[in-house]
């Protein structure tokens, strides 16, 4: 053996010898401290010497530990000025009072808010769980499009739910939204509107996940779209048929996804002032789009990343009732980034360009520049922000107009006034920028509620609304609805 390895094994003899010391001399020294604590001269021999003794009566030993009581108090360690003495003699107080595992006091006053599981524990079925809602309730609406306004009462009643897996790996989840109207009073509107949506994430292995979703949505046109028909009693059905798949894929830093989506539209006809009706299958049509995009990590916060896409969008009929050819490519490709900084905040933004190429020479390309993002903020708990922006390339049938580019900024503030109470509220605005004569477009929107949790199954609801659309040269739309409720959950 060297002479340096014989040295450096005696220093780690050395320094383990002088460990074992220390911690003997530190147990030395608390036994030595325990014995020296005072004891009253008038109680009986500490516990120690009962146990040595082998003294076991009950007598005996409600005595002893009321000696142990009286010593423990009679112990004052010499004050440490670095010791917060209020703290000290608060920590006393509740130890007078009994109750040392007093709860934790909220930093913000709001109170305790239920527990998750309180919410909607729903019904076990198997290996899932279902979250059923009913609601019920009394509403009105004014629907103003110049100087013509019409009004009427109506009762809704809705039915929403979810159902989720509790598989150990993967997760399924399908979710329905329903409602129904009954006129009661003014202009009828009673068609009814739902959706449903299933989305399935398939955990290939612990780099690679795979997400399919389709669903399936029944609603009319609103007075702020942009081919809503002017002056018309009720707007058009609109079917919508969605499905995607995607999988993405982690390379170490690197983040992949590839997907496709599928997304086809159909209308129904639109009612006018005169009664007649206005067929619009002309603007059935379908979509198909192929998706990429890298990120790379550079902190687990941060990822930014690169996007690109290509879209095929055909329609049912080759030429619209106008004589135009629609079907267009679509080219897109934005860059950005996500963001995670926990529960504060999350979400992503991104910007890029847009292009919709038309078949049919007589109609100009669409394109311009793209904004899209959506992020979730808690400034303070009981405080939840959301925020989005959107761009949407907007086909037209009127004759002669591509159609237009949309963008769309939205929020919704929740806000914990009380325990149990909950207010709501939602604005949002949209621009629609026509590539053609038209005068551009704008949306307004308007939104306020409130949710008092009567118990853990009953919510008392309140919602208004309200919508604007304006645009040059034409009649401005407005809508302002009003609804009071109950939703029943399980």
């Amino acid at each position: 053996m060297s002479k340096r390895a014989h040295d450096a094994r005696s220093s780690t003899r050395l320094f383990s010898l002088l460990l074992i010391a220390a911690g003997a001399s530190l147990v030395c020294a608390s036994e030595t401290v325990a014995q020296s604590a005072p004891v009253t001269p008038q109680r009986d021999p500490s516990p120690y010497q009962q146990w040595s003794a082998s003294q076991d009566t009950s007598a005996q030993t409600n005595d002893d530990q009321q000696t142990d009581a009286d010593a423990s108090q009679e112990i004052q360690p010499s004050p440490d000025p670095d010791v917060d003495q209020n703290a000290v003699d608060d920590a006393a107080l509740r130890q007078d009072l009994g109750r040392q595992n007093l709860p934790e006091q909220n930093v913000d006053g709001l109170g305790a808010p239920r527990p998750e599981s309180e919410d909607t524990p729903g019904i076990p079925l198997g290996t899932f769980t279902l979250r059923p809602t009913i609601t019920g309730g009394a509403g009105f609406e004014r629907e103003k499009s110049g100087d013509r306004t019409k009004t009427r009462s109506y009762l809704q009643t809705g039915l929403k739910g979810s159902l989720t897996s509790n598989w150990s790996e993967h997760q399924l989840r399908i979710d329905t939204n329903g409602s129904w109207q009954k006129t009661l009073s003014g202009f009828e509107s009673d068609d009814p509107e739902g959706s449903i949506n299933a989305a399935l994430r398939l955990d290939i292995s612990n780099d690679t996940i795979a997400n399919l979703s389709a669903g399936y949505s029944l609603g009319r046109e609103d007075i702020g779209d942009a081919n809503a028909i002017d002056g018309a009693t009720n707007q058009a059905e609109v079917s919508t048929w969605t499905a995607s798949a995607a999988v993405t894929r982690d390379l170490g830093l690197i983040r992949g996804t590839l997907g496709v989506d599928f997304e086809r539209e159909t209308f129904g006809d639109a009612t006018l002032s005169s009664g007649q009706s206005l067929d619009q299958s002309d603007r059935n049509q379908n979509t198909a789009t192929l998706r990429g995009r890298l990120g790379y990590e550079v902190s687990p916060a941060l990822i930014p990343f690169i996007e690109a896409s290509y879209g095929r969008m055909i329609y049912d009929n080759e030429r619209d009732s106008t004589g135009y050819m629609r079907d267009a490519d679509l080219y897109a490709a934005k860059t950005g980034v996500e963001f995670d900084m926990g529960e504060k905040l999350r979400g992503e933004i991104g910007a890029g360009y847009t292009i919709a190429d038309f078949e049919d020479g007589r109609l100009d390309s669409l394109s311009g520049l793209t904004v899209n993002g959506e992020a979730n903020w808690s400034p303070q708990r009981g405080t939840d922000v959301a925020l989005g922006l959107k761009t949407e390339v907007e086909p037209s049938t009127s004759a002669g107009s591509s159609g237009s580019i949309a963008y769309t900024a939205d929020m919704a503030l929740t806000q914990v006034i009380i325990a149990d109470l909950s207010g709501k509220l939602t604005a949002g605005t949209t621009w629609r920028d026509y590539k053609s004569a038209a005068a551009n477009q704008t949306v307004y929107d308007l939104g306020t509620g409130l949710t008092w949790g009567l118990s853990r199954s009953l919510d008392l609801t309140a919602d208004l609304a309200w919508e604007r659309s304006a645009q040059k040269g034409s009649a401005s739309q407005e809508t302002l609805t009003g609804l009071v409720g109950l939703s029943l959950k399980r």
